[in-house]
């Protein structure tokens, strides 16, 4: 039986908060605007995950490219007396293509559950926002042999009341938190079978084809290093960068290696 692919593969960049000034920021979009002002937006999509202060203007100067810009968090309610939060119907006001839910961090220094994850989830489709969400296990979770029972764990409380007909905006990044911010990320035969068992456990939640569509991506520790052979791997439909993407000029490049393997993908067809 034929499977079905995701017809694009996606790459972004991942800002944290280490843009400090309005300059390192300007800088770094000039450099977009004049390096990707051509790239085959048609098996490739580009995705800058800025901090909240710096998203209105990012969004502003890239609108008349084809990259699209997202932030790193939002809360789940539209509006209300949370103080201190972003709401995600503001966000879509402003023009939010993407955000990126339950990072590793937001779990570690702020508590972050799964439960907490869902409903952020429901808060980008409910406002038409493409929701980056993260899976990965732990070194603890690693080496007690836990990371299937963790991953399905979280994908299932993560896309809990997500129909089938809800899945186009929806994007998986698998990340073992034990690799991020090492020098080198997990091995390729590791990303390829993380990927196997996503795409196992997604088809248990949905129907073969609609799992199948999901994107999967790679993230923890990719860098100009081993970009060529973690996107190679026939499994990974895109990546997510942090400090390798800080350089605008190397994140150009990172994006330059991967829209070589989408064109190769789209060239010799879905597997």
């Amino acid at each position: 039986m034929k499977i079905f692919k995701p017809e694009k593969m996606v790459i972004f960049a991942n800002w944290k908060i280490y843009m400090r000034s309005r300059s390192e920021v300007k800088n770094y979009v000039s450099v977009l605007k004049d390096e990707l002002k051509y790239f085959k937006s048609e098996v490739l999509e580009i995705h800058i995950m800025t901090d909240f202060l710096s998203f209105d203007y990012v969004n502003s100067c890239l609108s008349e490219t084809q990259i699209k810009t997202g932030v790193q968090d939002l809360f789940w309610e539209d509006s209300g007396s949370y103080a201190g939060e972003v709401s995600p119907l503001m966000l879509k006001d402003l023009g939010c293509d993407s955000a990126y839910i339950g990072h590793s961090e937001r779990k570690t220094y702020f508590g972050e559950n799964d439960e907490d994850i869902n409903k952020k989830v429901l808060a980008c489709l409910r406002n038409g926002i493409k929701h980056f969400m993260f899976i990965g296990e732990t070194m603890q979770e690693l080496e007690a042999g836990q990371t299937e029972a963790v991953l399905k764990r979280q994908l299932v409380k993560g896309l809990e009341n997500v129909s089938g007909e809800m899945l186009e905006n929806t994007v998986i990044i698998y990340e073992p938190r034990w690799a991020i911010g090492q020098k080198n990320s997990a091995s390729a035969n590791t990303i390829s079978s993380m990927h196997v068992l996503t795409r196992k456990l997604l088809s248990e939640i949905y129907s073969g084809e609609k799992a199948n569509r999901i994107p999967v991506l790679y993230g923890g520790s990719v860098n100009l290093d081993n970009i060529r052979e973690i996107i190679s791997i026939k499994e990974v439909d895109g990546i997510g960068a942090s400090r390798a993407a800080l350089n605008p000029h190397d994140f150009v490049k990172l994006v330059r290696i991967t829209e070589e393997e989408a064109v190769r993908r789209n060239r010799v067809g879905k597997v």
